[in-house]
């Protein structure tokens, strides 16, 4: 028999607002510190995709045999962009986002934590 994930998977989806623009241009440092919190959490990284905008902006994609991580900066606007969804179970992902807000430190943040039902 071939592995089944579970039947419940973790979406969290965030915009973290009121960080230092310093943090957020330096896009080699927060990728560095977002490969990091996957490590510590035993996620298998797939492929890093990533592209930098003029004047400003980074986008950075993560493939992950569990799923994905999609980030955004707005260093114009002392915000970023955060969603990571883990088909490993119900509680996946929630390492990875405490790293990154902690190494960013957000004055405050809108955050959505949803259970992914995949199986009726």
């Amino acid at each position: 028999m071939s592995y089944q994930p579970p039947e419940v998977g973790n979406e969290i989806s965030c915009v973290m607002h009121g960080i230092d623009e310093k943090l957020l241009y330096n896009t080699k440092a927060l990728e560095r510190k977002i490969i990091g919190a996957l490590n510590k959490e035993k996620f298998t990284i797939l492929d890093i995709m990533s592209h930098k905008f003029k004047p400003h902006g980074y986008t950075l994609a993560i493939l992950l045999s569990e799923s994905h991580i999609a980030a955004h900066t707005y260093p114009e606007y002392n915000s970023f962009y955060f969603s990571i969804y883990s088909c490993r179970g119900k509680e996946d992902g929630a390492k990875t986002y405490e790293a990154v807000k902690k190494y960013l430190k957000p004055k405050s943040i809108d955050y959505s934590n949803k259970k992914i039902v995949v199986k009726k």
